[in-house]
């Protein structure tokens, strides 16, 4: 028996979804459920409007949960603990033993509910926090671990950690050895991508944080040298009022470039491995970034990537062995290295193929599967 009475059994996590829409953050939570349900028993609590992630993880078999988060407040302290005090009795009707907040948001909100329930409570710091305020760090106060997907994003959090409490996990990838060829062809068919043409994809959401203006910039340059060129973009643009926004700015201003037909943007997809599969190179022009997984993903696809150097990005990218990165902001570089992969084929194909290496050798499930398990057992002990 437990020391609160229940019977043994297997761990049970609570993910704690802090967005309403579908981006980095729910799909590495989504990965991460799936590649540990065989330890733990997992529940993700998504928001209200959380449509998409909730009907992706009933899809899975995962069970769901329906929670509103807390509004952090000194001055109406009392709301707080009132909202608190509901998701709190959530966890407990869940049996919940940790509290997993996908990321420093979701602790803000929640961490207070998870020490009402008598969780343990982790955080997960997907991104580079070097500023939290005062109140943010009273808030994250409960949490007894956090896991970093990068060393940059552990070195530059806001908050002084002790080692026991802090530790880097580095994101899985799986690497196929499928033949992607019959698929590629069939999706440059459905975007209607015209024969020779060089396909140039962006896995990600169009949202602010992301650097589609640079991108737009540098694909001006791209096109004036390889004017068949087309860009792919594939991430929520319409899920969320602030993506929904801010590709309408996007759309303005690549009508204002005179190369919005050479965009094609897919919205929220499921299948993103498959369109992936059918790009030349991959591109991750970003303001900031943690680890990003769909970086990782396109290299497990063998494919060469041009990316911003922020964040933990130049921690998987590996300048002329795997692709190039580019300084923030700045179009030229950017165009610089994907014309050179253009212009150099066999090159960009090596580079692919070094990229394939590098996440079969660094970033296994089986490694990725016995972190995470440690750091819940950890947890539970302390």
């Amino acid at each position: 028996m437990r020391g609160d009475g229940r019977s043994e059994q297997r761990l049970t996590v609570a993910h704690l979804m802090p967005w309403s829409g579908m981006g980095g953050v729910e799909i590495a939570t989504l990965r991460l459920v799936e590649a540990t349900r065989q330890q733990f028993r997992h529940i993700v609590f998504c928001l209200p409007d959380a449509t998409a992630l909730r009907k992706s993880v009933e899809k899975m078999g995962i069970e769901t949960a329906t929670y509103s988060a807390p509004e952090p407040s000194l001055r109406h302290g009392g709301r707080f603990y009132k909202e608190s005090k509901v998701v709190a009795r959530q966890l407990q009707q869940a049996e919940v033993d940790i509290v997993h907040c996908a990321d420093d948001k979701a602790a803000y909100h929640n961490s207070l509910a998870g020490l009402l329930a008598r969780c343990r409570i982790v955080c997960h710091i997907r991104s580079n926090n070097p500023y939290l305020s005062l109140r943010q760090k009273i808030c994250l106060w409960p949490v007894v671990s956090y896991i970093f997907v990068s060393k940059e994003s552990m070195r530059s959090f806001g908050m002084s950690l002790p080692d026991s409490m802090a530790r880097v996990i580095y994101d899985a990838v799986e690497v196929t050895s499928s033949d992607t060829s019959e698929s590629t062809a069939e999706v440059r068919h459905e975007l209607d991508v015209p024969d020779g043409c060089v396909l140039i994809g962006m896995v990600a959401r169009v949202a602010p944080v992301k650097d589609y203006f640079t991108l737009a910039d540098a694909a001006v340059e791209i096109l004036a040298r390889h004017p068949n060129t087309r860009f792919l973009i594939v991430g929520d643009n319409s899920l969320v009022d602030l993506n929904r926004s801010h590709y309408a700015e996007v759309c303005r201003r690549l009508q204002e470039l005179g190369i919005a037909d050479r965009f094609i943007f897919t919205g929220h997809r499921t299948d993103v491995a498959r369109l992936t599969a059918a790009m030349d190179l991959c591109v991750l022009c970003t303001h900031r970034e943690g680890l990003p997984l769909s970086i990782l993903e396109a290299m497990a696809m063998g494919k060469p990537v041009v990316a911003t150097a922020v964040g933990g990005v130049p921690e998987i990218v590996r300048p002329g062995v795997t692709g190039y990165l580019h300084e923030h902001g700045n179009s030229k570089e950017l165009a610089d290295a994907i014309l050179a992969l253009i212009d150099n084929p066999e090159e960009a194909s090596r580079m692919g193929r070094a990229a394939r290496e590098q996440v079969r050798k660094n970033y296994s499930r089986e490694k990725f599967v016995e972190e995470i398990a440690e750091t819940y057992l950890d947890v539970m002990h302390r």
